[in-house]
């Protein structure tokens, strides 16, 4: 089986690898921003491939180089990436949605002729995408890859940089929905046998996602929120990269078709997204305004 990863050097994705590689099957391919900095437990057990998801230039070289490595059976898109305050990537967009989800939709787009028969592509998204999840991060406003790209050009915009930062998070992950939907929708007709799905790992403090806020609000975010979220949506890196591994694999999840999992008490539960998330028109709109900003 060949997997190809991003996001699989720390956190989530590097749980996912390890166990993917313990069930000795995987021929698994990373893409990693330093491969030489890889922890030490993955580097026997992939292949790692450098490619700096904040440039388009970087990513269509990286999905060059898997293209001719053969076959993809299961594609993971899993990087995630938050900013502390308002950055733009090599391309000028902000960089929050440039990595999170250009560079995804990116890889998707170019590697989706390598598919294997019955193959698998799962985009990482969050509950943060999600107001009714009431989660602490400020939720989506829209879906409008244009403004998103180009935050000067948005009237709704925060003021709050910060604020702005966190909401670019939680809307990069509504992109990943609608992306995961919409390109369900498309390979209908000519792959119907690829699954497509959305991962949602849950809460998962000790990724150390929120890093980039410094140490008060990382403390903050490992120590306190846990014990304000409800509903048995704390994970780990470990359980839920367990369960990333197990969409990779199980036939259970071989039928999906644009649907939504999230890491619920321990396990892996199908429920729909949120409301705009499942807007087909504004999915077919930020598919085709996302070609636009990659050049498709």
């Amino acid at each position: 089986m060949h997997i190809v990863m991003t996001g699989a050097t720390a956190g989530i994705g590097l749980e996912a690898a390890l166990q993917l590689s313990a069930a000795g099957r995987a021929d698994i391919l990373v893409g990693a921003r330093t491969p030489a900095a890889a922890p030490t437990a993955l580097k026997p057990v992939a292949t790692l491939l450098e490619v700096d998801l904040a440039s388009l230039a970087s990513v269509r070289a990286f999905a060059a180089t898997v293209a001719a490595r053969g076959p993809i059976d299961v594609l993971i898109l899993n990087a995630g990436l938050q900013s502390k305050g308002y950055k733009t990537s090599a391309d000028g967009f902000e960089l929050t949605f440039a990595v999170n989800h250009l560079a995804h939709y990116q890889l998707a787009r170019d590697l989706i002729p390598n598919l294997a028969p019955d193959a698998r592509v799962i985009f990482t998204s969050s509950g943060t995408h999600d107001p009714e999840e009431h989660t602490p991060m400020p939720t989506p406003l829209h879906a409008d890859a244009g403004r998103l790209a180009r935050p000067d050009t948005d009237p709704q915009r925060d003021a709050n940089a910060g604020k702005a930062a966190r909401r670019a998070y939680s809307t990069s992950k509504l992109c990943n929905v609608m992306t995961v939907r919409e390109l369900a929708r498309r390979l209908a007709q000519t792959r119907p046998d690829v699954a497509v799905a959305a991962f949602d790992p849950g809460f998962t403090p000790d990724t150390g996602l929120a890093r980039a806020h410094g140490p008060v609000v990382l403390w903050i975010v490992q120590n306190v929120v846990p014990l304000v979220m409800r509903g048995g949506r704390v994970s780990t890196a470990r359980i839920s990269g367990r369960l990333l591994a197990e969409m990779a694999t199980s036939p259970a999840y071989a039928s999906a078709r644009g649907s939504y999992h999230a890491v619920r008490s321990g396990a892996l539960v199908e429920q729909p997204p949120s409301i705009l998330a499942r807007d087909d028109a504004a999915a077919a709109k930020l598919w085709d305004d996302s070609a636009a900003l990659v050049g498709l």
